[in-house]
């Protein structure tokens, strides 16, 4: 047997390891990116996956293959159905936005005469300007396609880890418990319980918002006649992942769609942009008296100049992947953060913990093994 490592080689071996990987992520970023997609599906799923096994006593293959095949039907069916709708009404979009800008062109002229603002000139050019650029865009779209072949093989990647990390992930959760150091693992293991229940709570509420506000808003639009109602309602759900700017994006989005379309009801121009906006003001604040309380409550508890950071940084490093991740990525660390200052400070740093998420500390593992029944010697 080999002479044993000091604490601080051991330290020093593993701090070069998490360097190299990090490093190795950052780098690699386009060849990450399915496998972090995955992570965050089968993260979702797990629970699912684990039911099945549990209530149906199935092997862990099967129930994975299960929720796989679920997920694949899913996507696929749902897939047949939405798809192409959305797709239409993407295509249809394209091909009457030079029409609806123009429209908005001649309302705000309109109503700045109508006001006595005669100083719109530059805008309603800049605004020429953006229809100029959608027929450009529209006649360079057919090129798009050849990114074809490198989406199929990303989606192909992704589908292949997510059945492995649904099919995997005790062994690999047994294995992270391996390699952790035996003097720091009743303490690491529950902070890392802590992590879950936070990231647990966070992606599915949000998975949960993006349905209700995608529903909500497509009934509404629908109301009020908003053409590219469907279109507009999915993207407003999925930006609502981005914390405050994007529901801010979406609703500027669909009145701009309303101030290019004719109003119904012999409303003006700018009074339907009004109930369009009037709609997602109400939507909004909706949703974070009520919806959010409710489904997410106090979970990431980060500054809002922190969150703005934070999208900044991950839409810098990761662009959309990033974006989504940002926030739930912050929150960790501040839970990371409290526990390194409460050990600086020679503190028990769950009590803490417990408080910032409302749920009991974890009994670590040398407890949870501990024979049951056996009397302390007299």
């Amino acid at each position: 047997m080999g002479a044993r490592w000091s604490s601080t080689t051991k330290r020093v071996v593993v701090a070069l390891f998490a360097l190299a990987a990090l490093y190795i992520v950052y780098r690699a970023g386009d060849i990450v990116r399915p496998f972090v997609w995955a992570g965050v599906l089968a993260y979702v799923l797990l629970p699912l996956v684990a039911l099945l096994e549990r209530r149906l006593s199935l092997p862990r293959t099967a129930a994975a293959a299960i929720v796989f095949l679920g997920l694949l039907a899913a996507i696929f069916g749902g897939g047949r159905v939405l798809i192409p709708l959305a797709i239409d009404q993407g295509r249809e979009l394209q091909r009457t936005l030079p029409t609806l800008l123009a429209n908005a062109q001649n309302t705000l002229a309109e109503t700045a005469d109508q006001v006595g603002l005669g100083d719109l000139d530059a805008l309603i050019v800049n605004i020429a300007g953006i229809g100029d650029v959608s027929q450009m865009l529209a006649r360079s779209a057919v090129p798009f396609i050849v990114g074809l072949g490198r989406f199929l093989l990303e989606l192909l990647v992704f589908l292949i880890a997510t059945f492995f990390l649904l099919r995997d992930a005790p062994r690999l959760l047994q294995w992270f418990r391996r390699i952790l150091p035996a003097s720091q693992r009743n303490e690491l293991i529950p902070l890392f319980a802590q992590v879950n229940t936070l990231l647990g709570r966070y992606v599915r509420g949000q998975m949960f918002l993006i349905g209700v506000m995608s529903t909500v808003t497509f009934v509404g639009l629908s109301i009020l006649q908003v053409p590219f109602a469907l279109l507009l309602a999915v993207m407003t759900g999925v930006l609502e992942v981005i914390p405050i700017v994007g529901p801010i994006t979406a609703g500027a989005i669909a009145c701009l769609v309303a101030l290019g379309h004719p109003a119904p009801w012999g409303l003006s121009q700018i009074w339907y942009v009004a109930v369009v906006a009037v709609m997602y003001t109400i939507l909004r604040h909706s949703e974070d008296y009520f919806v959010i309380p409710l489904v997410i409550g106090r979970i990431v508890k980060l500054h809002p100049a922190v969150v703005i950071f934070s999208l900044l940084t991950g839409g810098a490093l990761y662009g959309l992947l990033g974006v989504l991740i940002a926030v739930p990525v912050a929150a960790t660390l501040r839970l990371v953060l409290i526990y390194v200052g409460a050990k600086l400070r020679d503190e028990d740093p769950f009590p803490q913990l417990e408080q910032e998420l409302d749920v009991p500390h974890p009994a670590p593992p040398a407890a949870a093994t501990r024979p049951v029944g056996r009397r302390a010697p007299s």
